[in-house]
């Protein structure tokens, strides 16, 4: 795979194709861009004043779904109706953005927010929230299941006769470099993004039973919506509220590009694409090379951001 090598857009003319969290940031970004290139798209996600006002500024080959991803009944009516909707009544790309940043809180420090226990009959502690694991992973998972099974529908048409009919399905994983490093002040959101590595690399080598690519996405700093709640900051030049630092904030186009490539390039199959300021990386997710690990810290150093992270860079 070469991350460097154009990608053919065109490829997605009358693709069927459903963004989970597509409703606002980088889900939006990407619907947007293949809309512009002939896809067929589902918008699913929560939101639905934004969607469906998404959805109407698109286009006739756009529509939005309500979708609890964390629900199975919910997640199982989007995908049937990404697949009702498309003409070829079927889906041929998935991509999993729907995600939160959970409790913004490290798990011993929710321990520590209790009182201490002065015997075992006081000692149990109030339940803690866990809705990064729920979004960000279990509904990641769902979402997967749905989209393979939904990977196997016929196509009912072949109208398009083009190079893309031959192409195979695409499953889009979103992780985040938060999988390859601790953050020990946000352990929800840090387990969710290390399981959906979990989640790719169990399945990445079984795609072709469903005749299938699967390929996961991991974004380094994204200025979203949601990021500028989570750092407090309105523009890429203001230092991070979380961290202290001004951060090398990768653009929104980075991220759309790798899941493009993700989605129509066939020579892309069970890689992990590193999102960076710098551009777009092979994590080199692969036993040869310690599954990414050495790739992500020599990309941290390129990126000028070691300081955040002292378990990895001890000194």
């Amino acid at each position: 795979m070469s991350s460097s090598s154009p990608i053919d857009w065109h490829l997605l003319k009358d693709r069927s194709v459903i963004i989970t969290g597509g409703a606002s940031g980088l889900g939006e970004a990407t619907a947007r861009k293949f809309y512009q290139y002939g896809a067929y798209i589902t918008l699913a996600d929560l939101q639905e004043d934004a969607g469906q006002r998404i959805a109407q500024d698109l286009g006739e080959r756009a529509t939005f779904v309500k979708c609890n991803t964390t629900d199975w009944e919910s997640s199982a009516a989007a995908f049937k109706h990404a697949a009702e909707f498309a003409p070829s009544k079927t889906i041929d790309v998935a991509v999993l953005f729907a995600g939160v940043d959970g409790e913004r809180r490290g798990l011993v420090d929710l321990v520590l927010d209790q009182p201490a226990p002065s015997s075992a009959a006081e000692a149990t502690p109030a339940k803690p929230a866990y809705k990064a694991l729920e979004v960000n992973l279990i509904g990641e998972y769902m979402s997967t299941y749905l989209a393979l099974h939904y990977f196997r529908l016929p196509s009912a048409s072949s109208s398009s006769g083009g190079s893309s009919a031959s192409l195979r399905k695409s499953l889009v994983l979103i992780s985040s470099m938060t999988g390859y490093m601790d953050l020990p002040y946000n352990t929800g959101y840090a387990t969710s993004k290390y399981g959906v590595r979990g989640l790719f690399r169990s399945i990445r080598g079984e795609g072709k039973k469903v005749n299938a690519r699967i390929n996961n996405v991991a974004p380094g700093y994204v200025l979203t919506p949601l990021t500028k709640k989570v750092h407090q900051i309105e523009n890429v030049e203001e230092p991070s509220k979380a961290t202290g630092f001004v951060l090398p904030w990768t653009p929104i186009e980075t991220v759309v590009e790798a899941v493009g490539r993700c989605a129509v390039d066939e020579g892309t199959d069970g890689r992990t694409l590193l999102c960076m300021k710098s551009g777009n990386l092979d994590a080199q997710e692969d036993f040869a090379h310690g599954y990414g690990g050495q790739r992500v810290c020599d990309v941290l150093e390129q990126e000028g951001i070691t300081a955040l992270f002292p378990a990895l860079f001890p000194k």
